[in-house]
């Protein structure tokens, strides 16, 4: 504010009969004053002035007074001073003021400190587009089976041995016992033997 006010007394310095200046945002809000820290003694003027509307330059004459306001990008100016003083030198000492002001906006606007971007939180970065890995098949189980395997011929002299069987367990072919002669068998066996012995 003290550099609006600044520019504001630079004005008052040029102009002999300026009773007060303000510089103002564009939405109306006091920037600077003159007399600095003063602006109560003109912002009575300001407000019936913003009734008429919203004009870019202009002058009126209000009782013993005139009242002039230039507005000019983001801020305008508003002045009151004596009859004495020709409107239009008014009007463009108040745009060369604001001018001014547009250059202290720029200068403050190239010294503001670019922002930082914000620390990496330690955490790894995942990718956004994950890099596509190549498919590996599935092994596929397939059915084997041996063959079976015979077993050489036998030699000649020796009796063929019992060649092993080579159907999956529990699937053996069942033989039939014939009980009965089997037990005429047994007991021949047991007479002969006991025969034998009696004779001994």
């Amino acid at each position: 504010m003290e550099e609006f006010s600044a520019l504001a007394a630079r004005v008052a310095a040029s102009v002999v009969e300026l009773r007060g200046c303000l510089i103002l945002s564009r939405d109306g809000l006091v920037l600077g004053a003159f007399p600095e820290g003063q602006e109560g003694l003109v912002k009575p003027a300001w407000l019936r002035f913003a009734v008429v509307g919203e004009p870019e330059k202009g002058f009126v004459e209000f009782g013993d007074e005139i009242w002039v306001y230039v507005r000019r990008g983001p801020y305008a100016a508003f002045a009151v001073s004596g009859l004495g003083v020709r409107p239009g030198l008014l009007i463009d000492q108040l745009d060369q003021m604001l001018y001014s002001a547009e250059e202290v906006r720029a200068r403050r606007e190239a010294l503001r400190v670019p922002e930082v971007p914000p620390a990496p939180s330690g955490k790894p970065r995942t990718s956004l587009h994950p890099e596509a890995r190549p498919s590996v098949p599935a092994p596929v189980a397939s059915p084997f089976r041996p063959a079976p395997v015979e077993p050489p011929p036998p030699a000649a002299g020796p009796p063929p041995a019992e060649r092993p069987s080579t159907a999956p367990a529990g699937e053996e072919e069942e033989t039939e016992v014939d009980r009965v002669a089997l037990a005429q068998e047994l007991s021949k066996l047991l007479q002969e033997t006991g025969g034998r012995d009696e004779n001994q």
